[in-house]
């Protein structure tokens, strides 16, 4: 049975989780009120045509909940945000990059929330550190199940980092340019390596008060800071993209408004513009 040790008590991971989670719902809170909610005005704008049904207001809700559940599997992060347009048209490299940060959280979020419920915590006759089972209450492969199911993630979060930045040195954009919404690339990728890193010290030094203490604060840090500021990263996407979903199915099969395919930019908004606001200057010819 894998037995790892942590320098910091069982209870103060409960609490700051707990925080964590308190404050991401304000944030999200606060970003999908200014954000996505507020995209239901483009339809006095920009009253896009699309083909609508007559569904009944559950039926069309009920719909709509399991397609915007599903679109991970059958559309993101293949897709842009908001304007449904195929992913791949943009360059392959960014678009594979971006598959394999999101699956990689996918499955470090599952290999977290495993090892969170399932951690078997049990007396340590260290001083300063705490012994845990990760995964424990599962059985004797439970441990590898969390482990492995975070290396897997771990993994795919590098690559995909890498490819990013690969993408951008094709000419996407600068690498060196900032962007906010790039927090959580950076953080995502530091919070895996310094993942990994804890892991080689728990299996070649476990008794390191001081390697492990360094480690999991390091760690724990970037983990704290990925979490903290996620509603305003690009982890934001994979939350707004489920309500956008919702809304969009929704009044688009209950036939109560022609379909919106989201906040437009370029020429074909200055025509939609042109066409339903007679007073908007044009910009075309």
């Amino acid at each position: 049975m894998i037995e790892l040790y942590l320098p910091i008590p069982h209870l103060w991971i409960i609490y700051g989780a707990i925080a964590l989670v308190i404050e991401m719902v304000i944030g999200f809170a606060i970003e999908i009120g200014r954000g996505v909610l507020a995209l239901s005005n483009l339809s006095r704008v920009l009253p896009i045509k699309g083909p609508t049904r007559n569904w009944g207001s559950a039926g069309a809700f009920i719909a709509g909940l399991i397609t915007a559940f599903l679109y991970p599997f059958y559309g993101a992060p293949m897709t842009s945000c908001h304007t449904q347009s195929i992913y791949l048209r943009r360059p392959r490299v960014k678009a594979v990059a971006h598959a394999l940060v999101w699956w990689g959280f996918v499955f470090a979020a599952i290999s977290t929330v495993l090892g969170f419920i399932y951690d078997e915590w049990v007396p340590s006759d260290v001083p300063g550190l705490v012994a845990f089972i990760p995964g424990g209450k599962l059985g004797p492969m439970g441990p590898y199940a969390v482990i492995g199911t975070g290396a897997v993630g771990g993994v795919l979060i590098i690559v995909g980092f890498i490819l990013m930045m690969i993408a951008r040195w094709q000419g996407t954009r600068p690498v060196g340019e900032p962007a906010v919404t790039d927090f959580f690339l950076w953080t995502a990728f530091f919070v895996s390596l310094s993942g990994f890193a804890l892991m080689g010290i728990e299996l070649t030094m476990p008794l390191n008060y001081y390697a492990l203490a360094t480690a999991f604060t390091v760690h724990i840090f970037l983990v704290a800071m990925m979490f903290a500021t996620m509603p305003w990263t690009k982890f934001g996407h994979a939350i707004y993209m489920y309500i956008w979903q919702l809304y969009d199915r929704y009044r688009t099969w209950k036939g109560v408004e022609p379909r919106l395919l989201g906040p437009w930019s370029g020429e074909l908004a200055e025509r939609a513009l042109e066409s339903h606001v007679p007073s908007h200057p044009k910009k075309h010819s």
